[in-house]
C-alpha cells in the first residue's frame, strides 16, 4: 500500500513518463550507444602535446570555428598503434558527432547551494499531505547537515561537501538506512534500447530492482530540475550495483547538456535506487554554470587525435591486455588549464570495449584527446566518490 506521499510523487511519475518516453527516455534509450560513457581504471595521465597544436589565450566568443562538425559523422578508423614494452591500441570505430548544435569553450563556473534549493529538493523527494518536510530538517552543527526521519521511518540526511579539485560544493542528499557506500561495485550495465517508440523493459533491471530504466531517469530528472531549473539533462548510464552487505542497488548517472553534447563534469548528478521503491535512496553531483569563451582555431579532426595516442603511445600505462577502442565520440570534458583556469573543452572521446556492455563497464573512465590544445587525457570521473 502507497502512503500519501508515495501516491503523490507517483502521480508525478505517471504523468512525467508519457512526455518521458517519448522525448528524454526514448532519446536515451536510442541513443545509449552515443551518450553512454565508460568505465573504471587504475591509471590517471595527463600529459601536454604542445606539437600538434598551440593553445591560445584569447579565445573569441564569436570566432569562426564553432560550426558543428557533422563533417566527422560516420567516419570509420580502423588502425594499430604500438609501442615500447608490449603497449598497444586497436582502433576499429566509428566516429560520432550527430546532434551537435555547436562546438566551443567554456569557463566552468562552480555555483554555490542555496537554502532555496535544498527546501525545493527536499519537498521535491519528501512530498506528504500531513507532514512537512522543511519543518522536520532539523540542522546539527557537529555533522554540519540537516537531518529528519520520514512517516515511514526513513532517516535521512542533506549535506553539502566541498572537494579541492576544484573547489566546489558537491550535494550528498541520502537515506542512511540504506548503507550506500562510496565503493559500490558495478557488476551489470543497463543497454536496452526502445524499438518503435515502445521502452523495452531490461529483464535483469527488473529481477534485481524491481524498476525500468524510464523510471529511474524520469525521477531523476524531477529531483535535478528542482535545484537546477535552466538546465538541461541526460540519463547518460545505469548501472546495477552491489554494496558491501550485498545490497544491490541501480546507479543512473546525468550529464548536462551544451550544444547537443554531453559535458562530463568532475562531480556529476547521479542517484542510487534500492529494490524496494523506484525513488532514489541517494543524490549526489555538484551544480555548475558556463560562461562561452569560443574557439579562434578549428578544432583537431578525429584523425588527428589519433596522430596524438600515436606520437604519446609510451606515456600510455602499459594494459594487461591490449586496449581495444571501437568508438570515438565528441564530447565535452571539464579540465583545468595550465594557468589553473577551470574550463569546458571538446574531446574526442575514445571508447575502449568489443562491445557496447564492456564499453558501458567502462564508461566512468576517460581516455581522451583535447582537440583544442591536443592533451592527451587519461583519467577517472567516478560518482561516490568523496
Amino acid at each position: 500500500m502507497l502512503t500519501s506521499s508515495l501516491k503523490r510523487r507517483y502521480s508525478l511519475l505517471m504523468a512525467f513518463l508519457l512526455l518521458t518516453i517519448t522525448l528524454i527516455g526514448c532519446n536515451w534509450q536510442a541513443d545509449n550507444e552515443e551518450q553512454s560513457f565508460l568505465e573504471t581504471a587504475d591509471e590517471n595521465l595527463a600529459v601536454n602535446y604542445d606539437e600538434v597544436i598551440t593553445e591560445s589565450k584569447e579565445n573569441t566568443a564569436d570566432g569562426p570555428y564553432g560550426d558543428t562538425s557533422d563533417e566527422y559523422a560516420g567516419e570509420t578508423i580502423t588502425q594499430l598503434i604500438e609501442g615500447a614494452d608490449g603497449r598497444k591500441i586497436s582502433i576499429d570505430a566509428q566516429v560520432y558527432t550527430e546532434g551537435i548544435d555547436q562546438v566551443s569553450c567554456y569557463k566552468y563556473v562552480p555555483e554555490s547551494f542555496t537554502e532555496e534549493m535544498r527546501n525545493a529538493l527536499l519537498k521535491e523527494m519528501h512530498p506528504a499531505e500531513t507532514w512537512d518536510v522543511i519543518e522536520a530538517a532539523i540542522y546539527s552543527p557537529e555533522k554540519d547537515a540537516w537531518e529528519f526521519v520520514t512517516p515511514i521511518g526513513g532517516s535521512w540526511i542533506y549535506q553539502i561537501t566541498h572537494s579541492e579539485l576544484p573547489k566546489e560544493d558537491i550535494l550528498n542528499h541520502e537515506n542512511i538506512n540504506a548503507n550506500i557506500s562510496s565503493d559500490i561495485k558495478q557488476i551489470f550495465p543497463v543497454t536496452d534500447r526502445d524499438y518503435d517508440g515502445i521502452a523495452v523493459e531490461d529483464e535483469m533491471l527488473m529481477e534485481m530492482i524491481n524498476t525500468i530504466p524510464v523510471e529511474l531517469e524520469t525521477l531523476g530528472l524531477l529531483d535535478i530540475s528542482s535545484i537546477d531549473k535552466d538546465s538541461e539533462y541526460v540519463c547518460s548510464f545505469i548501472h546495477i550495483c552491489e554494496a558491501q552487505d550485498g545490497q544491490v542497488y541501480a546507479k543512473a548517472v546525468f550529464k548536462k547538456m551544451l550544444d547537443g553534447i554531453p559535458v562530463t563534469a568532475w562531480h556529476d548528478f547521479s542517484t542510487a535506487t534500492g529494490k524496494e521503491s523506484p525513488f532514489p535512496a541517494k543524490i549526489w553531483g555538484s551544480l555548475f554554470s558556463e560562461e562561452k569563451l569560443g574557439l579562434d582555431h578549428p578544432i583537431l579532426s578525429a584523425s588527428e587525435a589519433v596522430a596524438v595516442m600515436q606520437e604519446q603511445i609510451d606515456q600510455i600505462p602499459i594494459q594487461e591486455e591490449p586496449l581495444v577502442i571501437t568508438k570515438i565520440s565528441l564530447e565535452y570534458l571539464t579540465v583545468i588549464s595550465s594557468d589553473g583556469d577551470l574550463l569546458i573543452v571538446p574531446v574526442w572521446r575514445f571508447w575502449a570495449g568489443e562491445d557496447e556492455k564492456e564499453r558501458s563497464l567502462r564508461s566512468e573512465e576517460v581516455i581522451a584527446v583535447n582537440a583544442i590544445n591536443g592533451e592527451l587525457i587519461w583519467e577517472k570521473r567516478e560518482s561516490f566518490v568523496e
